[in-house]
């Protein structure tokens, strides 16, 4: 099956519609997919294409974000939104597979609906070292980045999108990019004006099915701390750890081959 097989609908939650795409097949185990901040559910394309031989693959457009509705929402909606798509395709459970802010999302959704995840995979979730007392001033930060990117992009062209998005990420794949050129143009204003992570914490200490966590190298960017691993690990045996050498924050980017490897021993 090919991309342009693939199904794509909403499921609408409180009027509030939820865009995904699906790879489908039966008897195959369901894997949801849940992007970043900026991105939209095709980023996920290329892990979609290597798995979907094996796996019935969902890729969820976050609220504010590709074609799902617009609104200002919390983490815990953002992992609600999850579980309401899970329910409305009947797909539970299932495996789930987060990047940045989707794999917040997908901490939330386990730690608040366990029954309808089985296994969950968190590409470097953007948690603090010292929560409570950085969030805040960390999402500060990252709101004002990210007004001034998404500010950027807006007056400019698909083509000089893309020629920007490959002097940034010179070693990502040429598929990576028509998705991503898309997203920047999808993301409502309401996604900065919610954007405000809670204690990773609080969810950590509530999962009960097998987690792994991703991470790669700080000094390329990647936000999850070598301390916060450990504390993990230690703090809740569902919980193990894959250091990708070489990646940064957006390790399927950057180091795919290693990724894929990781990411397909876990859920097999």
């Amino acid at each position: 099956m090919t991309m342009n097989q693939w199904n794509e609908g909403d499921v609408v939650v409180g009027g509030l519609p939820l865009h995904f795409y699906r790879t489908g097949g039966t008897d195959k185990p369901t894997l949801l997919l849940a992007h970043g901040f900026s991105d939209n559910g095709l980023c996920w394309s290329r892990v979609a294409r290597e798995m979907e031989a094996k796996f019935d693959l969902i890729m969820v457009d976050a609220r504010n974000h590709g074609q799902s509705g617009r609104g200002i929402c919390s983490s815990d909606d953002l992992a609600d939104d999850l579980a309401a798509v899970i329910s409305g395709l009947s797909a539970a459970p299932t495996f789930a597979l987060g990047h940045s802010m989707g794999a917040g999302t997908v901490a939330g959704l386990a730690a608040r609906h366990p029954a309808l995840v089985t296994k969950i995979a968190l590409e470097d979730p953007p948690w603090a070292e010292n929560p409570g007392v950085e969030d805040d001033a960390t999402a500060d930060k990252r709101r004002e980045g990210f007004r001034k990117f998404l500010e950027g992009v807006s007056d400019m062209s698909d083509e000089a999108i893309l020629a920007m998005g490959k002097k940034q990420h010179p070693d990502w794949s040429d598929d990576e990019f028509p998705a991503w050129v898309q997203s920047n143009r999808q993301v409502g204003s309401d996604a900065l004006a919610g954007m405000k992570y809670r204690d990773w914490r609080d969810n950590a200490a509530k999962i009960q099915c097998d987690t792994l966590v991703i991470y790669g190298d700080e000094d390329l960017g990647g936000m999850l701390k070598e301390p916060v691993v450990e504390r993990l690990i230690q703090g809740n045996d569902c919980f193990s750890a894959q250091h990708i050498p070489g990646a940064g924050h957006n390790i399927r980017r950057e180091q795919f081959e290693l990724y894929m490897k990781a990411v397909q021993g876990f859920f097999s």
